[in-house]
Parts: structure tokens; C-alpha cells; sequence
């Protein structure tokens, strides 16, 4: 375990990412299911100054396999092998995705009656240092 560093956030509290992208670690991937009953994971990412965000990763979906693609490379980019997996929704993926570094994105998306930041996309490194 690192030193100690006192907390500095309430119990319960949550700091959201600023808008743009940012370099983050996986920190958890649950496997769950949507209101409509399809298969996600839902991603919780972590940023180096104590951000929290979440990614729902919908399977079956036209997009489902674009956008797991897209965070295998983003993790790839940052110096991890992948594996020979049968990366769908399981366990094994799961728990290859965490503890992994990746690239994200931060847009304002809806929450209810408002916005606000939310994680909608994995870069690959190009992306990330594309953008300024």
C-alpha cells in the first residue's frame, strides 16, 4: 500500500472527470444487465487526481464489438499485451479489463433532468494526443 494521504473528499462523495480526456485505470468491471435486459459491463474508471466515471458497455448491439475493440486498443496503446481471449460477455474479459491504464473522453451526457460529465469513449493513444 502507498503512504498514507489523508482524504480529502466526504465519505460517499464523488469527483467527477472535467470535460475532455484524460489518462485513467479501470478499477472495476461489473457484469450486469440494462433495463432491457442485454448484457453490459459497467466500467468504473479512476483519474490520477481521485476523478471517478462510469462506462456502460451494451453487448449486442451494432456497436458493441467497435467500441470493446476500441478499449482493448486504448489499453494496448498503454503497454499491455492482449491476450488470446474470447473477449465477449464474461468473466475473463471482465477481469482482464481491470487494473488496466487506458485513454478516455468526457462529454456532458444526461442524467436524468441534467447533464453532467460522463466517460463516452476509449481513445486509442493517436486520439488522445490528437486533441488539445
Amino acid at each position: 500500500m502507498p503512504g498514507y494521504k489523508r482524504p480529502t473528499l466526504k465519505r460517499g462523495e464523488y469527483k467527477n472527470f472535467e470535460l475532455g480526456r484524460h489518462s485513467a485505470v479501470i478499477k472495476k468491471v461489473k457484469l450486469a444487465k440494462t433495463t432491457t435486459d442485454k448484457d453490459k459491463f459497467t466500467i468504473i474508471v479512476k483519474g490520477k487526481e481521485g476523478e471517478s466515471g462510469i462506462y456502460n458497455l451494451v453487448f449486442g448491439t451494432d456497436f458493441s464489438e467497435t467500441n470493446l475493440n476500441y478499449i482493448l486498443a486504448s489499453i494496448e496503446d498503454n503497454g499491455y499485451e492482449i491476450p488470446m481471449l474470447d473477449f465477449d460477455y464474461n468473466e475473463p474479459t471482465a477481469k482482464f479489463l481491470e487494473g488496466k491504464s487506458v485513454y478516455i473522453r468526457v462529454t456532458l451526457t444526461d442524467w436524468g433532468e441534467e447533464e453532467k460529465p460522463g466517460v463516452t469513449e476509449f481513445l486509442n493513444e493517436e486520439e488522445f494526443e490528437a486533441e488539445e
